[in-house]
C-alpha cells in the first residue's frame, strides 16, 4: 500500500498573465489551469495507487481560487485534497514555497511525493529537489519511466544526452516528465462529484514554523522590477516557391549575399592572460560539467566566459569546480576560458553521481571558502542537484537565468525570463553566495587565451552514503548529425513535417548542411525527436548564424529559443504563420515539395 502526495500548482494562462507592478508578482486572479507537468504527476499517482494499492493526496499552496485546481485533481481520481492558503504565503519564492510544502509533507510519512518537472509560468524546476533536501529524502527528477518493487524504485531520468537509469529507496521525491504518464480525461459528472468532497485548509500558523519563514519575508530572492519585452518583427523577404528549383537557387543566392553560408567571423571578447588572485567573499565559482565522452560542455565554457567578465569588474577570481577526478585533465581548456583556479572534487561516491552527495560536497566547500557567487548550467544535472544545494545552505537560487548585471552595490542581478520570454525579471538574492542556474546557449562565448595556466587543487570532501544509485547512462542522440550546442547552422522541425518520416527528411537535409537538428516542444512530446533537441522556453537556446525552420508555426514558446539566430529561413505552407514575423527569408509552400530541391541545391553549393 503506497501513501502518495502530489504537489500541484495552478498557473495563469500565458495570454492572460497579469502583473502587479507594486508587489512584482504575477496576479493570479484571472483564468488559470493546472500546470501541464503537474497533470502528469496526478496521472502517475492514480496509476500507481491502482497498481499497488494505497491512497493519494493532492496539495497546493496558493490563493483562494487555487481551490479549483484541487477540485479538478479530485475529479481525476485523487483521494484527498489539502490547500495551504494564507496571505502569509503570498510572494513566496521557490525556497519559501518548498519550505511550506515540506513542513506539511513531513507530517504525513509519505512513501512518494510527486511534482511536475517544471512549472510553465516560471520554468524553475526547483521546488521538487528543495523539498527532497528539506525532508532528507531521495530524489529523481525528470522521471520518464518508473518501476516499483517493494520499497525499491527503479526509474529512468531524463538527461542532457538521453536518460539515466536510477535506483533508490522510498521515501522519495519524484518530478515527472511528459512521457511518464498521459493526462487523465475527467469522466462525465466527475467534477460535480468532486465539488462535494472535503478540502483541508491549512493556515501558515498551523505549520509551527519559525516567524517570517514564508512569503516575502521568508524568500531569499526578490524581484527588482518587471521588464516587458516585445519581440521585434523581422522584415521577411518571401521567395516565390512556384518553381522549387528556382526558389532554392534564389535562396542560396540571397544567403550568399549576406554571408550566411560562410563560417562565422565575429569579434569576441578576449580572455585576458593575467591570472587573478583568489579572495574570500569575492570569488565567482563556476560548477563545470562534462558529457558522456568526458568533454567539458559548451554551457560550462559559456559560464566561464561570463564569469571572467564579472570577475574583471569585481576584482575577483574565477574558480572552476568539477568532478570526477579526471576533471583535472581539462585544466588548460578551463584556464583558457577564464578560470584562475580549478578545484577537483575527489570522492568515490561522486564518481557515480547522486544529487544529494554532490550537494553535500559542494556545500562543505562553500561553507569553508565563502564565494561571492555560484553559477551552474541549467542543464538536467544542474537543475537536479543545484536546488538541493540551495536548500541545504538556505540560499536564494535564480533558475534558468539568461544574463547578469552588476548593480551599484556590487550585487549580482540575474535576469530571468517568463511567459514566453515576453517578461524578464531582474532577480537579486538576500543570501551569499548568490546562486543561479543559467540557460545554455544564451551567453556569449569569449575568445580563449591559450597562455593562461590555472592552479589545480584536489579536494576530498566528506560525503555521506548516497541516497540513490546511478546504474547506467544512455545517449539518444544521433552522432551522424552535428551537436546542437554551439552549432553555427541548425535545421528546426515542427509538427508541420507530419511525423517521423518528415523528421528523417529534415535530418538528411541537416547532414548535407553539416548542421544540427532541433525541434519544437510538440514534436518532442510526440516522440519524433529526442527531448534533448527541444529548443524554446522549456528547452535549449541557440545562436546559429543560420536557422532553417521547416513546418514550424513560430509561437513564442519556441522563438524565445532562437532570439540570437542571425539569419532565419522559414518554410511553411501557411502564409499567416507567425514564424514569418521572425524570419529573414520565407518560403510559403508544402515543405515536401521544396525540400528535395533545397537538398540538391545546397549539396551542389557546399560541394563547390
Amino acid at each position: 500500500m503506497l501513501k502518495i502526495a502530489v504537489c500541484i500548482k495552478q498557473i495563469p494562462l500565458i495570454e492572460d498573465a497579469n502583473f502587479d507592478a507594486e508587489t512584482k508578482t504575477i496576479k493570479r486572479d484571472g483564468p488559470a489551469v493546472i500546470s501541464a507537468f503537474d497533470l502528469r504527476a496526478i496521472s502517475l499517482a492514480v496509476e500507481l495507487k491502482s497498481r499497488h494499492g494505497g491512497e493519494a493526496t493532492v496539495v497546493t499552496m496558493g490563493p483562494p481560487q487555487a481551490r479549483q485546481a484541487l477540485v479538478d485533481a479530485l475529479a481525476m481520481g485523487m483521494d484527498h485534497a489539502v490547500h495551504l492558503e494564507d496571505r502569509a504565503f503570498a510572494g513566496s519564492d521557490t525556497l519559501a514555497t518548498a519550505r511550506a510544502l515540506a513542513t506539511w509533507l513531513a507530517r504525513g510519512s509519505y512513501d512518494l511525493i510527486l511534482l511536475g518537472k517544471y512549472s510553465l509560468d516560471a520554468e524553475t524546476a526547483q521546488v521538487g529537489p528543495e523539498i527532497a533536501e528539506l525532508i532528507a529524502a531521495a530524489q529523481v527528477t525528470g522521471v520518464r519511466k518508473l518501476q516499483i518493487e517493494g520499497r525499491t524504485i527503479r526509474a529512468e531520468r531524463e538527461s542532457d544526452e538521453g536518460y539515466d537509469e536510477i535506483e533508490t529507496q522510498m521515501p522519495a521525491v519524484l518530478t515527472c516528465a511528459e512521457r511518464v504518464a498521459q493526462p487523465i480525461k475527467m469522466k462525465p459528472g466527475a467534477q460535480d462529484a468532486a465539488k462535494s468532497k472535503p478540502i483541508q485548509v491549512v493556515r501558515a500558523g498551523e505549520l509551527n514554523a519559525a516567524p517570517n519563514a514564508f512569503g516575502f519575508e521568508g524568500s531569499p530572492t526578490w524581484v527588482q522590477e518587471v521588464r516587458f519585452q516585445q519581440n521585434p518583427k523581422t522584415e521577411c523577404r518571401f521567395i516565390d516557391a512556384a518553381n522549387p528549383e528556382r526558389a532554392a537557387a534564389e535562396l542560396i543566392e540571397e544567403l550568399d549575399k549576406i554571408g550566411a553560408l560562410a563560417p562565422r567571423k565575429r569579434l569576441r571578447r578576449a580572455i585576458a592572460p593575467a591570472i587573478r588572485p583568489s579572495s574570500r567573499n569575492r570569488d565567482i565559482w563556476i560548477v563545470c560539467e562534462t558529457d558522456l565522452k568526458g568533454r567539458v560542455t559548451h554551457g560550462s565554457l559559456e559560464l566561464l566566459s561570463a564569469a571572467d567578465r564579472l570577475a574583471s569588474s569585481l576584482g575577483a577570481a574565477v574558480v572552476a569546480i568539477g568532478f570526477p577526478k579526471a576533471f583535472g585533465d581539462h585544466a588548460g581548456l578551463l584556464a583558457s576560458y577564464g578560470a584562475d583556479r580549478i578545484i577537483v572534487l575527489d570522492h568515490p561516491d561522486l564518481e557515480s553521481y547522486s544529487p544529494d552527495s554532490l550537494a553535500a560536497a559542494v556545500a562543505q566547500l562553500v561553507r569553508e571558502r565563502t564565494p561571492w557567487g555560484l553559477l551552474l548550467a541549467a542543464s538536467e544535472r544542474g537543475r537536479d542537484w543545484g536546488p538541493r544545494l540551495a536548500a541545504r545552505l538556505g540560499l536564494g537560487l535564480t533558475g534558468d537565468a539568461i544574463g547578469f548585471e552588476i548593480d551599484e552595490q556590487n550585487r549580482m542581478v540575474a535576469l530571468k525570463p517568463a511567459f514566453g520570454g515576453n517578461v524578464v525579471a531582474p532577480i537579486l538574492s538576500k543570501t551569499y553566495p548568490q546562486m543561479a542556474t543559467v540557460r545554455q546557449g544564451v551567453l556569449e562565448l569569449a575568445e580563449p587565451c591559450g597562455e593562461r595556466d590555472a592552479v589545480v587543487e584536489t579536494v576530498a570532501p566528506q560525503v555521506s552514503k548516497p541516497l540513490s544509485r546511478l546504474i547506467a547512462r544512455h545517449s539518444l542522440l544521433d552522432e551522424t548529425i552535428e551537436p546542437l550546442e554551439g552549432a553555427e547552422v541548425v535545421v528546426g522541425v515542427g509538427t508541420g513535417v507530419g511525423g517521423p518520416e518528415g523528421v528523417a527528411q529534415a535530418a538528411d537535409f541537416a547532414r548535407i548542411l553539416h548542421a544540427a537538428l532541433c525541434a519544437t516542444r510538440r514534436v518532442t512530446d510526440a516522440g519524433w525527436v529526442p527531448r534533448q533537441l527541444q529548443v524554446g522556453l522549456t528547452g535549449k537556446a541557440i545562436d546559429p548564424r543560420l536557422y532553417i525552420s521547416i513546418g514550424i508555426r513560430g509561437v513564442p514558446n519556441h522563438t524565445v529559443g532562437i532570439k540570437r539566430a542571425e539569419t532565419v529561413v522559414a518554410i511553411n505552407n501557411d502564409p499567416e504563420a507567425v514564424i514569418f514575423e521572425r524570419a529573414n527569408f520565407g518560403i510559403v509552400a508544402d515543405w515536401a515539395a521544396v525540400l528535395p530541391a533545397l537538398k540538391e541545391a545546397f549539396r551542389n553549393r557546399l560541394r563547390g
